[in-house]
């Protein structure tokens, strides 16, 4: 009589586990929620308008925004972004009101943009860039003066 050797179709504990890893893999892959990178930029602009000290951002004004939400006007001028899967970067250009603490006006922003962004999309905050283009009195960037777009070409790092 003759013995053949017969596998065993019995899957061990470490088999197993083994295909659920692989199915818990695929199943990741499938689902992905992300955001479009303008969606990051308009958060980042309506928590910056909050902010005591901004008179506005490179290339808009906040009073005319407030005027036109929901209008034409780009509330995302001076504001850009790298958004992930889990993470986004901000960078913001700002104009800030002569006389006011801009290192704790850059700290109530960051604290804000992070807070929201966290709690409307679940990604973390790893880098706020806040550069501040020029310094206003309200008077003349209200007369105007708060228009002009300014070079980075003598920024210092």
């Amino acid at each position: 009589m003759s013995t053949t050797n017969v596998k065993s179709t019995t899957k061990t504990d470490e088999t197993y586990m083994q295909e659920k890893r692989e199915q818990e893999e695929k199943n990741k892959n499938r689902d992905r929620l992300t955001y479009d990178t303008e969606v990051i930029k308009k958060i980042t602009a309506i928590a910056t308008m909050k902010a005591d000290g901004i008179l506005g951002m490179s290339g808009s004004f906040f009073s005319s925004i407030k005027e036109t939400f929901g209008g034409d006007e780009d509330i995302t001028k001076g504001i850009s972004a790298d958004v992930g899967e889990k993470q986004a970067a901000i960078d913001l250009e700002v104009y800030v009101e002569y006389g006011k603490e801009i290192p704790k006006i850059y700290q109530s922003i960051k604290r804000e943009v992070a807070e929201n962004i966290k709690t409307m999309t679940g990604l973390e905050l790893v880098e706020f860039n806040m550069n501040v283009a020029d310094v206003f009195t309200r008077e003349e960037f209200k007369d105007g003066n708060g228009t002009k777009n300014r070079s980075n070409s003598d920024r210092v790092e």
